[in-house]
């Protein structure tokens, strides 16, 4: 990979790393508030954002099987609770039974596999919109639910920010600001994972990546309630410290909202396995089938309603 590895070689020899602040909490923060942590895309946690949300206590998984058991949903696979990623083919899905995985998690049986499912239109009234991206052009949702340690790549999105919302057991995050970028040996941008580093935070091999030393990432745990602003090219690392049951919200704006449409039909064109922001199709009662690559739109007005992704998580 020189020819990613040379151009991060130049950055660190122009540039110097500067740790970025400890992330704030804020409570229910205004929405011009907000705009300055956008604006400055810095980090933000949201509480007492959801307190009121019937997503909080309907998000159970009795609940979920009892509406959605025969239903088809996308799952990325795992290996030792670890999401699988190929730089030839992306991140692939697989679809599965949503009664079935729930019935795994509920006898603490590795599904071998998170949960990453289009977003289901009739969860619209367990979690109201959030007026922070109410007016972005582009936007999509994702749900979230996994095994106890279950954990993502550590990756990235470009040009698109992000709200995740955590309504079920612990998670943990580990960010990188956009600087560190030189530091953390990226995958070549040709590959199909040009938003995902090849270094383990969680399990660090000094040995084959001596770089990234210099730089240490931040730690969020998110509990039932808590919501996380992830501005768009931070790094990050998520893993499930319980049962986890989450959904996020990606959008764009501007300009931005026009690259993301591009980059989405190229990688369309190119067949490759995730198209990063939560295109996946959730189908009525259906057997499991081969691997899925479907697109579908959100139902209008989800973005301010509803993460992995690169996929999040």
């Amino acid at each position: 990979m020189p020819g990613r590895d040379l151009f991060d070689g130049l950055l660190r020899a122009v540039r110097r790393y500067r740790p970025p602040p400890p992330i704030p909490r804020l409570v229910r923060p205004s929405i011009e508030r907000f705009e300055a942590f956008h604006q400055a895309s810095l980090p933000l946690r949201l509480d007492g954002l959801v307190d009121d949300w019937p997503g909080l206590t309907n998000w159970s998984l009795p609940r979920l099987r009892a509406r959605f058991a025969d239903r088809t949903v996308s799952v990325i696979p795992t290996k030792q609770g670890r999401t699988k990623g190929d730089a030839r083919t992306g991140v692939l899905h697989e679809s599965v039974r949503f009664g079935d995985y729930i019935d795994l998690l509920e006898r603490g049986v590795e599904p071998e596999a998170y949960l990453a499912a289009g977003w289901l239109p009739e969860l619209d009234d367990d979690a109201p919109p959030l007026e922070y991206c109410r007016g972005a052009p582009w936007q999509i949702s994702r749900f979230w639910l996994g095994a106890p340690q279950t954990s993502t790549l550590l990756h990235r999105e470009m040009f698109v920010e992000n709200f995740f919302v955590q309504l079920g057991g612990r998670k943990r995050f580990y960010l990188y600001s956009p600087a560190a970028t030189p530091w953390l040996y990226s995958y070549p941008l040709r590959s199909a994972l040009p938003n995902y580093s090849r270094f383990d935070p969680e399990q660090p091999d000094y040995e084959r990546f001596p770089l990234s030393r210099a730089v240490q990432p931040l730690e969020v745990i998110l509990q039932p309630g808590d919501a996380l602003y992830l501005p768009s090219r931070w790094w990050h690392q998520v893993r499930s410290l319980d049962v986890s049951i989450s959904f996020n919200v990606w959008w764009a704006a501007g300009i931005h909202s026009v690259v993301v449409r591009a980059v989405e039909f190229a990688r369309r064109l190119r067949r490759l396995g995730d198209d990063t922001y939560g295109h996946v199709m959730t189908t009525p009662s259906a057997p499991p089938t081969a691997p899925v690559r479907l697109d579908t739109q959100p139902p209008a007005g989800r973005c301010a309603a509803s993460e992995d992704g690169g996929f999040s998580g």
